[in-house]
C-alpha cells in the first residue's frame, strides 16, 4: 500500500520554534559565562597563604544578571514546550526531550539559587 505524504515541509510557525529553541540553548550558554562570573571564588591553598583576596560571596553585579538570565530562559524554554505541545498532531512529531531536559537543568539552578 502506498501512502501519500500531503506535508509540504515546516511552516513558519514550526520554523519560529526551532528557532526560539537555539535562542533557548544560546541563553543557557550565556548563563554558563554569567554563573562563572557571578559565583562566589574557590579559595585554594597557594591563594591563601600568598595573600590573594578571594571573595567568600555572590558577586552584586553579574547576580541579578544571572537571576534574571534563569528565569527569561526558563520561561521561554516553558513556552517553546507548551507551543510545541500544542501544535504537534502525530505520536511521531517530535517531543523535544532536549528542552524538557533544560527546563530542569534551569529549575534546579533556582532552586540552588533561592534555597542554598
Amino acid at each position: 500500500m502506498d501512502v501519500k505524504e500531503r506535508r509540504r515541509g515546516p511552516d513558519r510557525l514550526t520554523r519560529m520554534l526551532q528557532g526560539l529553541v537555539l535562542v533557548c540553548w544560546l541563553g543557557f550558554m550565556v548563563l554558563l559565562s554569567l554563573y562563572h562570573f557571578a559565583r562566589p571564588q574557590t579559595a585554594y591553598g597557594f591563594l591563601v597563604y600568598g595573600g590573594v583576596q578571594v571573595r567568600s560571596e555572590w558577586d552584586p553585579t553579574y547576580t541579578p544578571w544571572l537571576v534574571y538570565w534563569l528565569w527569561g530562559c526558563c520561561g521561554l524554554t516553558l513556552a517553546v514546550l507548551l507551543l510545541d505541545r500544542k501544535r504537534s498532531r502525530r505520536q511521531e512529531d517530535a517531543h523535544r526531550v532536549h528542552l524538557a531536559i533544560l527546563l530542569l537543568i534551569l529549575i534546579t539552578s533556582l532552586l540552588f539559587y533561592y534555597v542554598g
